[in-house]
Formats: structure tokens, C-alpha cells, sequence
């Protein structure tokens, strides 16, 4: 598994939406803070100072979904949570 600068660096660059694995991502929430809820197939991760939540799914192919990389990237920039 990527280090989390690499996987931070990955999430925060736009272009690579579409390449990220769910369990990077995953991993790097559990590292940053995030604290996760699993119901069904869905990851839902809350944070202290940040109101929002997130609910990932996984595709079939064990990557994530461009649009919740988009969501996490927002996230992430808006409060300032990427460290």
C-alpha cells in the first residue's frame, strides 16, 4: 500500500479520479482521523470539525467511484483536513 503523501498527493490531483483503489482510500481515511461505519456495502466516515459526512461504495473492479473522489477532494481542501 502507498504511503499516505503519495495517496494525499493522488487524491488532490484532479486527473487521477478514475485510478484510485477503495482500499487506498479507505486506509488513508482511517489514517487521517476519519472515523468509519460500515453498513452494508457502505463506508460512511465522520470526522470531528467537519459537519459532512462521507459514503463510499466500492465498484465491482476494487476501485473507487470517480464522483466520491471528487467528494473527498472537497472535503479535504474545504476544511483543510488533508494533514
Amino acid at each position: 500500500m502507498p504511503n499516505e503523501a503519495k495517496i494525499r498527493a493522488a487524491l488532490l490531483d484532479a486527473n487521477k479520479d478514475y485510478n484510485h483503489r477503495f482500499n487506498h482510500v479507505i486506509g488513508f481515511l482511517e489514517a487521517t482521523g476519519w472515523k468509519l461505519r460500515i453498513k452494508g456495502s457502505h463506508r460512511i466516515f465522520t470526522r470531528s470539525g467537519c459537519p459532512f459526512l462521507l459514503n463510499l461504495q466500492p465498484e465491482k473492479t476494487g476501485k473507487a467511484k470517480a464522483y466520491q473522489i471528487r467528494q473527498v477532494r472537497q472535503l479535504l481542501l474545504l476544511y483543510d483536513l488533508h494533514s
